[in-house]
């Protein structure tokens, strides 16, 4: 014979058995209230965002008074079928929330309550934001992939005359140290491109053994510019302080933006200052300093004499899209993205601000025990480079970029045609014997018009110019070389010399 269900378990069971589901969820914020306003119970996520205690709990307030306006509740508790509300709610520290969600009755008569099944507005709204937002980055970043393209070929450009003119004015150095300093900022553009399409992509970029001091010496006549006359620059850099793995351009970034960030927070004249020195970091201050393990380590600092950050913005500096700086276009990546550079470097970031006296950020970075590769322009002369005589197409669709080539080509020694199209580079190809092709732009779209030229020339070379990052992707597939561009005369060289003298391919 069944048992009888007691009272208590009578009056529980609608609302409870709902509520017991929701104790979990990470979403839904559940609350069941008594025909009074009294608060019956709630799941865990509903406590947590009110503060509130143990339920049913004698000291628990009732919702009534937790409504910022509570004059909507005389409709509410004696609704008969679900309904939308929006209210705002008193929680236990003071703060009010947004809820949006539906209350539905449940039970009848002396087991009548009403359960409200909501979502914290404002934490929709933040997603909401952050989907938006990511939506116009992803948009940023397809128009930035393009521009980058573009600005790569005019770079190309530029590059390459810079070195044929460099080889006409070889014997007068005062003109030829000039055309240097203009091919060095034209590398230095490359870099530029290589974080635009990383941006842009998520391309890698060339990570290797680079030098920190040598690293900040070379952006510092930028920084000068960007600090302006109110700000001091100082620099304490010290020699040897050893090499860290990390690509140069993503460290260039890091230290141009800590210097931006350091100057936005001067009001007024202040100082700026950059430090490099190397550090050995003991097994028992590896939890001090937040990285894996003891070794030794190269610190990367930058102060200001700023205004400071107040300790509950502190600890949200580093989060994706948090700023301080709204009224001045801040976006709030710029410390995040620091941050993930320390740790992809295998070290750690650290900021310490006192508000009033100013901030001081600081990266502690693996020291390697190889020293950094040289990254000094080689500007070797036309007489030490390798040449040769064999016969070169070359398709370009930039009118500039093609004329480049082909002069640079014809300087080496090469003998040159320039195709007009795919068909005129099949055309020449069958036309004459022709050892090398070199084709700007290669895309997937392009290795019919490869596999029919190597059916009219089966040993036929290919060399393909890229954006920086991209060597390798889809070329590969069709087999041939890559060249990044902007090239120098000595990149040009020396893959033109090593594509031709490669052994041929099956």
């Amino acid at each position: 014979m069944p048992q009888p269900t007691s009272r208590r378990e009578a009056v529980q069971a609608p609302a409870d058995t709902d509520l017991a589901t929701l104790e979990a969820s990470s979403v839904v914020a559940a609350i069941v209230l008594a025909p009074d306003g009294g608060i019956v119970g709630a799941n865990s996520r509903m406590r947590r965002l009110l503060g509130l205690t143990v339920l049913p709990s004698a000291t628990a307030p009732r919702f009534t008074d937790l409504m910022i306006d509570s004059t909507p509740w005389a409709t509410w508790r004696d609704i008969e079928d679900a309904r939308a509300i929006e209210v705002e709610l008193r929680a236990g520290d003071g703060s009010v929330r947004s809820f949006r969600g539906d209350i539905q009755p449940r039970g009848t008569g002396s087991t009548r309550r009403i359960l409200g099944l909501f979502v914290d507005d404002e934490q929709e709204r933040a997603l909401r934001t952050a989907v938006q937002r990511g939506a116009r980055m992803e948009a940023l970043g397809s128009l930035t992939a393009g521009i980058a393209h573009d600005f790569n070929n005019l770079l190309t450009v530029l590059v390459g005359n810079l070195y044929l003119l460099g080889e006409d004015l070889r014997g007068q150095p005062q003109v030829f140290a000039k055309l240097k300093a203009a091919r060095d900022a034209g590398k230095r553009g490359t870099d530029l491109i290589k974080q635009l399409l990383t941006f842009a992509r998520r391309d890698e970029l060339d990570v290797g053994n680079i030098d920190p001091v040598q690293v900040v010496a070379n952006v510092l006549p930028l920084l000068r510019r960007a600090l302006g006359v109110r700000i001091a620059l100082d620099t304490a850099l010290q020699e040897h302080a050893g090499a860290i793995r990390a690509s140069t351009a993503q460290l260039e970034s890091v230290v141009v933006n800590l210097a931006v960030n350091a100057r936005d927070a001067i009001e007024g004249k202040g100082r700026v200052t950059i430090e490099v020195a190397s550090r050995d970091v003991a097994e028992s201050e590896v939890a001090v300093h937040g990285v894996p393990r003891a070794g030794r380590y190269v610190v990367l600092s930058v102060r200001d004499t700023g205004s400071g950050i107040p300790a509950d913005v502190l600890g949200r500096v580093f989060e994706p899209f948090y700023s301080t700086k709204h009224d001045r276009g801040g976006t709030g990546l710029g410390l995040s993205m620091v941050r993930w550079f320390g740790e992809q470097c295998g070290g750690s970031v650290s900021i310490d601000s006192v508000v009033g006296q100013g901030t001081t950020v600081t990266l502690l970075l693996p020291r390697q025990a190889e020293q950094a590769a040289d990254a000094g322009d080689k500007t070797m002369p036309l007489s030490v480079l390798p040449t040769g005589n064999e016969r070169v197409v070359v398709l370009a669709l930039d009118d500039a970029l093609r004329a480049t080539i082909h002069q640079t080509l014809e300087v080496l020694g090469y003998r040159v045609r320039v195709a007009s199209g795919t068909e005129d580079l099949l055309a020449a190809v069958a036309a004459e014997q022709t050892h090398l092709l070199v084709v700007d732009g290669l895309g997937r779209g392009d290795a019919d018009v490869l596999i029919r030229a190597r059916a009219v020339a089966p040993a036929l070379k290919v060399i393909a110019t890229t954006d920086p990052g991209r060597a390798g992707e889809r070329i590969m597939l069709v087999g041939v070389a890559s060249l990044a561009k902007p090239f120098s005369l000595a990149d040009l060289a020396g893959t033109v010399r090593r594509t031709l003298d490669a052994p041929a391919g099956p």
